[in-house]
């Protein structure tokens, strides 16, 4: 395979923090709700779901957009909040893959729909200043639409002055896989640990699944 560029979805596939959100997102309706709420309601109501979805969920239709914006802040403050008390590992085999890529100087990027506040921390918590430039660490912005919109590895594209095809995707979700693949990336790897069967081989693009980084031999 001539893949001479990396690029990386964050959450799910370089830190395994799916729990973190659901428990972020349980925590802020019970605030709002004052009512607790069950296992079977957070895998019923919030895995899988959006920001709009969850909240007109339990809080009832037509919410505005502001108040939908205000909840979802207050979701990700309590995440970061438990991302800094109980700080995750990254992935397993990780940091030695990403080792082995910048001494073979092999250019890297990450686009990530995580908030830019959630990127700035990762930033500085996991160091990834080892291993990225800040420019090749991509977000949403207000020109920048988040996935499956492709602009996100367009962008990350750019940044390495690579053609897509010269290019391998690690993602986790639906939505990073059809953005990856709809910005003309042909080689992608699904990573399954944190969102377990939601993809497999079949899928468009995606030419390998692994649980970790411990599973790689070489790209």
């Amino acid at each position: 395979m001539d893949i001479i560029g990396v690029i990386f979805d964050f959450n799910g596939t370089m830190i395994f923090d799916r729990q973190y959100h659901l428990d972020a997102w349980r925590d802020c309706v019970e605030d709002i709700t004052m009512r607790e709420m069950s296992r079977g309601d957070v895998l019923k109501h919030i895995d899988g779901k959006g920001p709009r979805e969850i909240l007109e969920h339990f809080l009832g239709e037509g919410l505005s957009d502001a108040m939908i914006q205000q909840f979802s802040e207050e979701k990700e403050r309590i995440y970061r909040s438990m991302l800094l008390k109980n700080r995750l590992p990254l992935a397993p085999g990780l940091e030695v893959f990403l080792d082995y890529l910048s001494n073979a100087r092999i250019p890297m990027a990450i686009a990530s729909s995580a908030t830019p506040e959630n990127m700035n921390l990762y930033y500085d918590e996991y160091e990834l200043f080892r291993w990225f430039d800040q420019d090749h660490i991509l977000s949403p912005s207000a020109d920048t639409p988040a996935k499956p919109h492709p602009a996100l590895y367009e962008k990350a594209v750019q940044a390495l002055k690579l053609p897509a095809r010269y290019c391998v995707a690690f993602e986790d979700s639906a939505v990073g896989i059809e953005a990856a693949y709809a910005a003309g990336i042909r080689n992608i790897i699904h990573v399954s640990t944190d969102m377990p069967g939601s993809f497999d081989e079949t899928s468009p693009g995606v030419i390998r699944t692994i649980r970790d980084y411990t599973e790689l031999k070489e790209l």
